[in-house]
């Protein structure tokens, strides 16, 4: 493999910041499929669709290889018209690879590269120009240490993408070689909720989603309700070639590879009303 994840990361300097999220980790629901391409829908309508594949997928061109009876085809365009729908490309660095930026209210912030501080770098949040919030990082060279700043309700989101440093010995089952941590009004979702990792925020259907990561097994929350999906790696973060395998991403829509033990599998998770 081509990819690896998680240590927990510094702690963070907080500036003029407030949240209201909540205290404790909430509950965790359990994903248990109830048959092969068979979507499970939770009370709050995000359904997951998940796809065993025969084997590791193909990239330069991109082939998987679907266990379902479906073909390749099938399993990609299933929601081919939620995919239209992209993010917007200056909040999110797999849209738009440069800077970003975002409007909340009439106030526009910015992620900026802050200060070196006791020989460290720093990764900054501003509003108007003022900093209010800073954080110390490991650039992780190859790629954008910055990867979403994002809003939703009232809130502001700031994801980075850390160098793992030193590497695990053994870097063939690992699905990045970058550590993700999510901020939300300038708080760690790590420190938060006990995370090893958490990574790929986006709103579904105007909620939360992101991945964690804890305990070497990785999970989604989506709108404070953690999801327990047992999956030994979520490839994310990739760059050059192994980029093919990260997470596509739209306005209401996720689709990922991901795998238990020496099974793979391409899962989709969104809302679809009527389905």
């Amino acid at each position: 493999m081509d990819a690896p994840s998680a240590t927990p990361t510094p702690a963070s300097t907080f500036l003029q910041t407030s949240t209201q999220e909540p205290t404790s980790t909430p509950p965790i629901r359990v994903f248990t499929p109830v048959a092969t391409n068979t979507p499970w829908i939770f009370p709050s309508g995000l359904s997951i669709e998940e796809h065993p594949l025969a084997k590791m997928p193909q990239i330069e061109p991109l082939v998987i290889y679907p266990l379902d009876a479906l073909t390749q085809a099938e399993v990609l365009d299933k929601h081919f018209d939620k995919w239209g729908k992209i993010l917007s490309p200056n909040e999110y660095y797999s849209v738009g690879w440069g800077n970003l930026w975002v409007l909340l209210g009439n106030a526009r912030l910015d992620a900026i590269d802050g200060p070196i501080e006791n020989g460290q770098a720093t990764a900054q949040v501003t509003r108007n120009g003022i900093v209010i919030f800073s954080t110390p990082i490991s650039p992780p060279g190859t790629t954008s240490a910055f990867r979403v700043l994002t809003v939703y309700d009232t809130h502001w989101v700031f994801e980075i993408a850390q160098a793992r440093d030193p590497l695990p010995p053994n870097t063939q089952w690992e699905d990045s070689f970058f550590s993700g941590e999510i901020f939300v009004d300038g708080r760690s979702q790590d420190a938060l909720h006990g995370y090893d990792e958490s990574f790929g925020f986006q709103t579904i259907n105007g909620r939360p989603f992101y991945f964690f990561k804890r305990d070497g097994k990785t999970g989604v929350n989506y709108d404070g309700q953690e999801i327990s999906l047992d999956y030994d790696g979520v490839w994310h973060y990739g760059c050059c070639s192994g980029g093919a395998l990260n997470p596509r991403m739209a306005q209401n829509i996720i689709g990922f590879f991901a795998w238990r033990a020496d099974q793979w599998y391409y899962t989709e998770m969104g809302v679809f009303p009527g389905q």
